[in-house]
């Protein structure tokens, strides 16, 4: 039987669905910002969201993107809850799938 990795719950924690991308509240008071840059590393599959000026990228409302054109856009098929890592240096909300 293959090992299971326990994250416990305080952790930073990103849920991918269809069509939307929750983030924790920690991971949303980090990246203080109303709009959001979705980028997507197809080799890697890891997706990238930094802070975006208020005339561009996706709405943040509250703690969701809606995410539904760039997932399909990039053919993401994982669902659940991934862990997520904050970059300071860049200002980045990285999530490996």
């Amino acid at each position: 039987m293959p090992f299971e990795v326990y994250y416990p719950r305080s952790e930073n924690f990103v849920s991918v669905s269809k069509n939307h991308i929750t983030l924790n509240r920690n991971l949303v008071s980090k990246l203080n910002a109303d709009h959001v840059e979705l980028a997507y590393d197809r080799e890697k599959k890891v997706i990238r969201i930094t802070a975006a000026s208020q005339d561009s990228g996706l709405v943040l409302n509250k703690t969701r993107i809606g995410a539904k054109g760039f997932l399909q856009y990039f053919g993401i098929e994982s669902k659940g809850k991934f862990p997520a890592t904050f970059s300071e240096a860049e200002k980045s909300i990285y999530i490996q799938l």
